[in-house]
């Protein structure tokens, strides 16, 4: 996992920029959102049909197909196993209703950003190079082992995408103790902000 280690805070120094700049209101992600979530259920619901679909064929497969069972399994295998296909059809045309979605709001995204973020590059600049932002990558123990910071205020900002979930992410934006010697912070669910993204 990457971690940044920054002597700013983030996420204060965008909302600055994006008051400053006044950009207008962020693009509207209503739509894709809720395309996602009608492409979740589908892909939930489509999971349990298979699997019953692959069930009763197992059952199907050790019954003789002369027997009574196997006449009265055999129309539901097929019932099943057609609104399984439609299930699918259902789902790859809700997927290309969200990449055609997503291409628009990505446009219209990169947009609003370049504007309500104007000068970051130039204030990241400005940052003498004793004090330029740390990226370190956690090692198999998921740590971030011996680093030294210099004396200052330091910020901690992380993502990961949440376990379990399609279109959701954790993150940590979180301020570190000054002076300490040396120090272990916890990321968790607990203390992270749940943000939902785009697939």
């Amino acid at each position: 996992m990457q971690i940044a280690f920054s002597s700013y805070n983030y996420v204060e120094v965008l909302d600055s920029l994006t008051k400053m700049n006044n950009p207008g209101p962020r693009p509207d992600s209503t739509e894709l959102m809720a395309l996602v979530a009608t492409y979740q259920t589908i892909l939930e619901k489509s999971a349990r049909m298979a699997d019953a679909v692959d069930t009763l064929r197992d059952a199907l497969e050790k019954l003789d197909s002369k027997t009574v069972d196997y006449r009265k399994k055999y129309p539901l295998f097929q019932r099943l196993e057609k609104e399984l296909q439609e299930r699918m059809v259902e789902r790859q045309q809700i997927h290309e209703q969200y990449l055609e979605a997503k291409g628009s709001y990505d446009i219209k995204l990169k947009d609003w950003q370049t504007s309500a973020y104007k000068g970051f590059s130039d204030f990241k600049s400005s940052i003498i190079p004793e004090f330029q932002t740390k990226v370190e990558l956690t090692d198999q123990d998921c740590m971030v082992k011996k680093l030294d910071l210099p004396y200052t205020r330091w910020w901690l900002h992380c993502e990961t995408r949440k376990p379990g979930s399609a279109n959701e992410k954790l993150i940590w934006e979180m301020e570190m103790p000054v002076g300490a010697d040396s120090l272990m912070i916890i990321l968790d669910e607990s203390n992270a902000k749940v943000s939902k993204e785009m697939l």
